[in-house]
């Protein structure tokens, strides 16, 4: 059994026993996103962002085999592939944004997703780290300050390697973490061999020889442009 959830609203500010400007909704659709508000011309034109790339990523997911949502941002392909996955481990680390995850995962009844309000690393970047937020939409949010965007704020993370989580039975991965792909993959070496080198989909946006050839040189065979995507591949055996 799942706990359903309504959303109820009230004017800030407000009494909490003033009743008169409430607001009410429920969501009768199994699967509920809630998505940065800058954004919403074009969800609502759309629909979700990268919808046919999360579409294309359900042949990789299995009932019996888990999925890792690396840099899950609001949980797109969180919600979206759990219902063909065993479980979901989703890898949040920006507190509003990981609270739209959070939100939207109770709000569609999903139990069999782990929200985690971590960023992934190495060994090295383990403890604290500043994570520089470079849109309003949360997308971007980067480690790294080699990048031609302004930052907009700062906050303070907390970084773990994925190998310190000790999972198992991982089938498939997805992966965007704006340019720290290298220190995930260097934190994660011990869970991809023993999980047999899962298919990894990851962001790249130019072509890291760094990143690819530590790729094929820690197990995987090799790595594919994903059609119709100017920054995405897939790692596969």
């Amino acid at each position: 059994m799942s706990t359903k959830y309504f959303v109820l609203t009230k004017r800030t500010g407000s009494r909490v026993n003033d009743n008169t400007e409430n607001q009410i909704v429920f969501f009768n659709q199994s699967e509920t996103h809630i998505l940065p508000h800058i954004n919403m011309p074009y969800y609502a034109s759309n629909g979700l962002f990268e919808s046919s790339l999360i579409e294309w990523c359900k042949q990789f997911c299995q009932p019996d085999k888990v999925f890792l949502d690396i840099g899950a941002h609001s949980g797109t392909y969180t919600i979206s592939l759990s219902s063909h996955c065993q479980h979901v481990y989703s890898f949040e680390p920006q507190k509003m944004t990981y609270y739209a995850l959070c939100g939207g995962v109770a709000l569609s009844g999903k139990e069999n997703i782990t929200c985690l309000q971590y960023g992934l690393g190495s060994k090295e970047q383990v403890g604290k780290q500043t994570l520089n937020i470079v849109s309003h939409d949360g997308g971007g949010s980067t480690l790294h300050t080699n990048r031609t965007s302004a930052i907009l704020k700062q906050e303070d993370i907390d970084i773990k390697t994925l190998d310190s989580f000790s999972l198992e039975n991982v089938g498939f991965i997805k992966m965007d973490v704006e340019e720290n792909e290298l220190y995930v993959l260097q934190g994660a070496i011990e869970t991809l061999k023993r999980c047999h080198y899962p298919k990894l989909l990851f962001e790249s946006n130019f072509e890291n020889q760094t990143l690819f050839s530590y790729i094929l040189n820690i197990g995987y065979k090799d790595i594919i442009a994903v059609g119709g995507c100017n920054n995405m591949y897939l790692a596969v055996l």
